[in-house]
């Protein structure tokens, strides 16, 4: 959904460029990842639960309580429920998933999960609305003050002119109890809570359906590939491939650090001990298919990345089926949690949505 460059550069990290070519050429599309016995390896995924196909979407969050919860389509392309999954041993094992039933009357689009300081949860998507030859989205949301247990009456976000494209897929950056900063594909906005209403959010400008983050230290990152996003996707121009800012959204400098940005783009992660973590999606030569995705860190805002460290967490050995949108989160001090999914009918259980452990050590630099 998003106008991107088509350089090599920003598409395929370098170091695997020469690698993957000779890969497509002999048929042999295994990226290269530690080994399962080493303590530093990511886990193998771990089915959350099984899907059908379409928009499935998948949002992650751990809840104050430690819990992590998953939320997706089990039938994307208008679904109507929403599915959730919890685990209570850091992604282990997942329990069945239920349909979340605060939503009704609503062909839905998914959306992304977040965890407030206050440990409150927010849930959001959008509903699919059509008259005559007029579509449009209506962003709504629910919360949980009991770690996703039970949830609030839907909210609908007020706008007066929504469009096709008024969706998010990122959670929210919350400026604080009662302002959040929602990214929407067509609008970068503050929505204030406490009198529901909608203001612009920092310079004004879009920043397109992409992540938005705090560091510990309080600069905000974007994930926008432009330094405007058209509304929809048109000619790529005024690449920035990230934006940073150090004033609330004020103003913004270009990152130029961040790789190309795909239709599921890729996730931003603030970790506590200061660095972000950068979850993208590897793509083929020439080709738009999926073939990996991997994470690396970041310990200047975004600025650099260290790409010596990167680790390749899932490598089908095919194209990853239905662009997989993956997720990542902090589950404690040591590890990351990431989850996406993955359409392919030949895996052994069929398509469905997975969730992959990995040590945050595994990104770093061997101390020793």
């Amino acid at each position: 959904m998003h106008p991107m460059s088509r350089s090599a550069h920003h598409r395929f990290p370098v170091h695997l460029l020469t690698y993957c070519s000779l890969c497509l050429i002999f048929g042999i599309v295994n990226f290269p990842i530690k080994a399962e016995n080493s303590p530093t390896a990511p886990t193998s995924p771990i089915r959350v639960g099984s899907v059908v196909g379409g928009h499935i979407h998948p949002a992650l969050c751990r809840a104050a309580n430690g819990d992590l919860l998953a939320v997706y389509n089990e039938n994307g392309g208008g679904g109507k429920e929403l599915l959730l999954a919890r685990s209570t041993d850091g992604g282990l094992t997942w329990s069945a998933s239920q349909p979340i039933p605060m939503i009704k009357e609503c062909s839905i689009y998914p959306g992304s999960l977040t965890t407030l300081k206050s440990g409150e949860i927010v849930l959001h998507w959008s509903c699919y609305r059509v008259e005559g030859e007029r579509r449009w989205r209506v962003p709504q949301f629910c919360t949980s003050k009991d770690h996703g247990v039970t949830w609030a009456p839907v909210t609908e976000i007020p706008l007066n002119d929504y469009t096709n494209y008024t969706c998010l897929r990122h959670p929210i950056l919350e400026l604080d109890a009662n302002h959040w900063v929602c990214p929407f594909y067509d609008r970068t906005v503050i929505y204030d809570r406490s009198k529901n209403t909608i203001t612009p959010f920092g310079d004004g400008r879009n920043h397109g359906m992409v992540p938005i983050v705090r560091t510990s230290q309080g600069t905000f990152i974007s994930g926008a590939p432009q330094g405007h996003a058209p509304v929809p996707s048109g000619k790529p121009g005024n690449m920035v491939y990230g934006l940073l800012s150090s004033d609330q959204g004020q103003t913004w400098q270009p990152l130029q650090s961040l790789p190309y940005f795909g239709v599921a783009g890729y996730d931003l992660t603030a970790l506590k001990q200061g660095s972000v973590v950068l979850t993208s999606i590897l793509y083929g030569v020439g080709r738009d298919d999926e073939w990996a995705y991997e994470l690396q860190l970041s310990h200047d805002a975004g600025q650099t990345w260290d790409k010596d460290h990167a680790v390749i967490i899932y490598s089908p050995g095919r194209p990853i089926k239905g662009r997989g949108w993956p997720r990542t989160v902090q589950i404690d001090e040591e590890t990351l949690g990431t989850l996406f999914y993955d359409l392919d009918p030949k895996q052994p259980g069929g398509p469905g949505v997975f969730f992959i452990r990995t040590p945050i050590n595994a990104l770093q630099a061997d101390e020793h």
